[in-house]
């Protein structure tokens, strides 16, 4: 599974996919991440700067808070879901 990104990324439809937790890896387009970088990045992302009115990291935060660990896809597995509604 994958996502594109196209809410102002350039070049528009960037791939993002990930290869599961034993490989760490997220793939953005042609650039492989370590899954600790990229999470290192929206860390930085989320508190560099100042917050400002209508700052886009209130609600993504405030939506992530609101994760839930369910049951995974594979049996005996879990991952995290996020509620429809948010």
């Amino acid at each position: 599974m994958s996502i594109f990104l196209d809410q102002g990324t350039a070049p528009a439809g960037l791939e993002v996919k990930t290869y599961g937790i034993l490989n760490n890896l997220v793939r953005i387009g042609e650039y492989q991440l370590s899954l600790k970088d990229f999470l290192r990045a929206a860390e930085y992302v989320l508190t560099n700067t100042d917050l400002e009115a209508d700052d886009l990291r209130i609600r993504f935060v405030e939506r992530i808070q609101s994760i839930r660990k369910v049951y995974g896809h594979n049996p005996q597995e879990k991952r995290f879901d996020l509620p429809t509604n948010s």
